[in-house]
């Protein structure tokens, strides 16, 4: 059995903090820290082999402690923590060869695979060190038997003869090779993984140029409103041969008033608000989203068919948060079905383990996901709309969303039938 690594986790968020260490406690030796001062003093009080660093913290910084880890210690390695707010501080921390990345709220199974995938590149190079002072300042280089069914038939060779000296350079050769394999797959998940963050950078500013741009439009849309009324006002009071075309000024009124409302609730999507669960009726939250999506599936021929128990108990939860995820839920089903089908919502009060959950399944007919895709549609950056815009993160951030409320997400699907996503949330009781 491997001997356990020592895991520093550094946040100055006690929650965080604490749940990381739970997370990681079974399997290593875990040391926390609250900031960056004390998680430098740490490293110079003991040995550490990996650290998770929050990048956004009170006092110094995580960018500052990162650069000072590497500095001193560069053989430690380092995971950042980030929110979707820090994501500039993520993509300049790539630059200091840091292992991965993790994203706040907290994934236990992404957490335990960055964390694992870290320590084990960590002991590579540490035996590959060992393996470097044996072969250039021993006089005679030992192997083990996991480190002999590595090596290439010229190696294996040498010590079958007992002529290690011989054939030292063609095993060295050998080993640097494997470990530039090893930086060169790192370098380009790195570079990968930079480019994303600096995507999903853009896409933030996309949005709040889409927002300032639906603000300008709104205030166009009012004036032009305004205008279409009084036209109506005066024809019909002072000039009667003209009114033939009040029905023609009434349709644009309408039209107007229909893409005004279209801004508006744009903005209320883009409003930053702060983010407080209330008692929610999932009804009048999936009408909500309907009527944002109107256009799109009316445009596209789609049908939806709601069947909704009555009565259904409330869920606590903040509903412009779960408002997006339904609202992502439905454009991937319009978008599942550009040449028309059904798009099914369904809701019922089913009995888990756990007590009572409100369950919505979102039913399409489209094309489905093929089933190498399913176990990867919910990680980040991962999308099966190639060359369609898709970013993919709209399923994770939805994963994240309906976590953070102790409800769970998860996805049926079958090629050419269709796919169907279905989410649970906690009842309120009483």
């Amino acid at each position: 059995m491997a001997e356990k690594a020592n895991v520093l986790v550094v946040d100055d968020e006690l929650g965080p903090r604490e749940s990381m260490r739970m997370i990681l406690k079974p399997n290593h030796n875990v040391f926390t820290a609250e900031d960056g001062a004390t998680a430098l003093r740490t490293i110079d009080e003991r040995p550490i082999d990996l650290v998770t660093l929050d990048l956004k913290m009170r006092g110094m910084q995580g960018i500052e402690v990162l650069k000072e880890i590497k500095k001193n210690n560069p053989q430690i390695e380092v995971i950042i923590v980030t929110g979707f707010g820090t994501l500039k501080s993520a993509t300049e921390a790539m630059k200091y060869g840091v292992k991965g990345y993790i994203t706040k709220p907290y994934n236990l199974s992404e957490i335990t695979s960055i964390v694992e995938k870290a320590i084990e590149e960590r002991r590579f190079n540490l035996k590959l060190r060992n393996f470097f002072k044996e072969a250039l300042f021993s006089d005679t280089t030992h192997f083990s038997e996991e480190a002999e069914s590595d090596l290439p038939p010229l190696a294996e060779n040498a010590l079958e003869d007992g002529d290690v000296s011989e054939d030292l350079l063609d095993v060295t050769e050998y080993k640097i090779k494997k470990m530039k394999e090893m930086q060169d797959d790192v370098s380009r998940e790195n570079t990968v993984l930079e480019e994303k963050l600096m995507r999903s950078e853009r896409l933030a500013l996309v949005g709040q140029m889409a927002a300032g741009y639906a603000h300008e439009l709104n205030n166009s849309l009012t004036t032009m409103l305004g205008y279409t009324e009084l036209v109506h006002n005066v024809i019909n009071t002072n000039h009667p041969e003209l009114r033939e075309l009040l029905d023609k000024i009434t349709t644009i009124t309408n039209q107007t008033q229909r893409a005004s409302q279209l801004t508006h609730n744009l903005l209320d999507i883009s409003r930053k608000k702060s983010s407080e669960r209330e008692p929610t009726d999932v009804h009048k939250l999936v009408d909500q989203v309907l009527a944002y999506t109107e256009y799109r599936v009316h445009a596209q021929g789609l049908k939806v068919v709601r069947d909704f128990e009555p009565a259904l108990p409330r869920i606590s939860v903040d509903p412009r948060r779960v408002e997006q995820v339904f609202l992502n839920l439905i454009l991937n089903a319009c978008h599942a079905m550009a040449k028309g089908g059904i798009i099914t919502i369904t809701a019922r009060q089913v009995q888990r383990e756990m007590g009572s959950v409100v369950q919505l399944a979102f039913a399409d007919s489209g094309h489905g996901i093929a089933e190498q895709n399913l176990k990867e549609i919910f990680d980040p950056f991962f999308s099966t709309k190639a060359g369609s815009g898709g970013t993919g993160l709209g399923l994770f951030i939805s994963r994240k969303i309906v976590e953070s409320y102790q409800g769970t997400i998860d996805v049926a699907s079958e090629e050419n039938k269709g796919t169907t996503f279905t989410v649970e949330f906690p009842a309120l009781q009483g």
